[in-house]
This record gives structure tokens, C-alpha cells and sequence, in this order.
């Protein structure tokens, strides 16, 4: 079975929500590390979780190429919700970094298919000029880390 766009961008943030919210648990049995403070981690979680809830709103349509334009759809949301977050650094870099993958899963179904759009269109865009977020700063561990050693 193959893994559309819309099924690997929920994994990401669901994902990253359970991280986050094991991250919550870990502060509050009283576990040092690095990175946001408990609240902000489960803001952070529940950016994920909305997040996560726009792209489950997405219909599946058996069609990628729709799907994936549907999804696209949301850049602009997502980047307005990491604007609102502006005194938010963290809870920012959920949406920003969304909009970021999203642009990311875009090229890289241009690029593995490249009657799937105009491959120029999608170069035009400048991942690293969008990808403003710190999503990957703020969570300290990687995703081989198994936190529950540190209990």
C-alpha cells in the first residue's frame, strides 16, 4: 500500500503530538530536558492536533494529484495562524513548520513525478526562504531517542 501526501503529513503531526505530550509527562514526574516548558509543549501538541484535524478534513478523492492541491490549499492558512503566533515562537513553528512540509511533500511529488504539475512552478518556490520555523529546534531529542529511558 502506498502512502499518499495527506497520510504522511497527519503521521508527522500526530507523531509529533504524542512526542510532545510524552514530553509533558516526562516534566511532570519531575525528568530535566531540554527545550519547552510543559505548557508550551502541550500548546505545541495542540497546534499539532489542529493541524492534524485540517488535513483529516481533506476528502480522499483516489486521486493524488487532487489531494495533494487540496492540501496545498492550507499553505495559506497555516502560515496566517503562525502569524498570529508571532509572541509564540513555539506554537508558531507548528504552523509555519506545517506549511513548510507541506511545500516540501509538494516537491518532492513534482520532482518523483514529473508529469504530476509544472515541475518549474513548484521550483519557484524557495524552501529554505519558507522555512522560518524552528519546529525542529524546539524538541530537543531525535526521532530514535527513546524518552521513556530517561524515567
Amino acid at each position: 500500500m502506498t502512502t499518499t501526501a495527506r497520510d504522511y503529513l497527519v503521521n508527522r503531526f500526530q507523531t509529533d503530538a504524542v512526542v510532545l505530550r510524552e514530553r509533558v509527562a516526562l516534566l511532570a514526574r519531575g525528568t530535566k530536558v531540554p527545550g519547552p516548558d510543559a505548557a508550551t509543549s502541550s500548546r505545541m501538541a495542540d497546534a499539532c492536533d489542529e493541524v492534524v484535524a485540517m488535513l483529516l478534513a481533506i476528502a480522499s478523492h483516489g486521486d493524488a494529484s487532487v489531494e495533494l492541491d487540496a492540501i496545498m490549499a492550507l499553505v495559506p492558512l497555516l502560515e496566517h495562524r503562525a502569524t498570529e503566533q508571532q509572541s509564540n515562537p513555539a506554537i508558531r513553528s507548528v504552523y509555519a513548520g506545517a506549511a513548510t512540509r507541506i511545500r516540501e511533500v509538494r516537491l518532492a511529488e513534482a520532482q518523483s513525478s514529473p508529469a504530476h504539475g509544472d515541475v518549474d512552478d513548484v521550483n519557484d518556490v524557495d524552501v529554505d526562504d519558507t522555512d522560518d520555523d524552528v519546529d525542529d529546534d524546539v524538541i530537543a531529542f531525535d526521532e530514535d531517542d527513546d524518552i521513556t529511558a530517561a524515567t
